[in-house]
């Protein structure tokens, strides 16, 4: 069986080795990015079946990233998570749904509702 393959997008490195060991190495196969601008790059020549990003990101952020996925390939299915900026969390989530996320969190998020919406995604 091939294992699904998911792009980790944030900023902070602490975030993306907490993301993985939630989800399961053994599970899925991972790739990682520190922004948006290197999560396009990878997304140029990888494929990728769900996309995890954080939204605060210097260079190219997550809202950024979603409408560039959107736009160059509207199947990869997205997860958006924020822990907020100089506004609420809650803002930069709604936008990144109606923008097209499938599913957004909020930091510090419930595990067990991400790995949840990993499983329903790549079903």
């Amino acid at each position: 069986m091939d294992r699904k393959k998911i792009l980790l997008v944030d900023d902070e490195d602490v975030i993306r080795k907490m993301v993985r060991v939630i989800l399961g190495s053994e599970i899925y196969e991972f790739e990682e990015a520190a922004n948006g601008l290197d999560a396009q790059v990878l997304m140029e020549k990888e494929k990728f079946d769900l996309i995890i990003s954080d939204v605060i990101m210097p260079d190219c952020d997550g809202i950024e990233l979603v409408m560039a996925i959107r736009h160059k390939q509207p199947d990869i299915k997205v997860i958006v998570m924020s822990g907020g900026g100089r506004v609420r969390a809650g803002h930069y989530l709604e936008l990144a749904s109606k923008l097209g996320a499938a599913r957004i969190f909020e930091k510090p998020f419930d595990t067990a509702a991400l790995r949840q919406a990993v499983k329903e995604l790549l079903a």
